[in-house]
């Protein structure tokens, strides 16, 4: 029973991993497999949420002050067409969805996130309209929301 036990001991993901550790005890013809678990050593490491204005949103409980060069975060709540994910999907509040809606507007328009833009704006940018075929500078600051 007990070298069927340690045959299959390697097949556990968790113990290579160190979240469980497996204790085997042995008294007298009862064997007892236990999983305990083992606090990461990286837990001073982690984001502690403050909470905002609202304790639903991620954004608004980690307090981020999100700017439209922050392309891998914006790209979380954009399709690989590049429209935004709806409010039920991302999770985020009112607030917070319109001011990810204006960022990822600004950091497609500034040419920031080409591979996560509408068909429509893969054009030459010399050969856009007016002022739009031209570079875009933005400040986070002069946002609405």
């Amino acid at each position: 029973m007990l070298s069927a036990l340690n045959q299959t001991r390697h097949i556990h993901v968790s113990s290579p991993v160190s979240l469980k550790e497996i204790v085997v005890k042995e008294e007298d013809n009862i064997i007892t497999v236990e999983g305990k678990y083992i606090k990461s050593p990286r837990e001073a490491l982690l984001v502690k949420p403050e909470h905002g204005e609202c304790n639903s949103c991620s954004l608004c409980a980690l307090n981020l002050n999100l700017k439209h060069t922050d392309v891998l975060v914006l790209s979380q709540f954009v399709r690989s067409d590049g429209c935004m994910l709806p409010k039920r999907v991302t999770g985020l509040c009112a607030r917070q969805q319109k001011r990810v809606k204006w960022l990822v507007a600004m950091a497609q328009k500034s040419g920031l996130m080409p591979n996560l833009a509408p068909s429509w704006s893969k054009r030459d940018p010399k050969a856009r309209y007016r002022s739009k075929k031209y570079n875009r500078y933005f400040d986070e600051s002069t946002l609405p929301v």
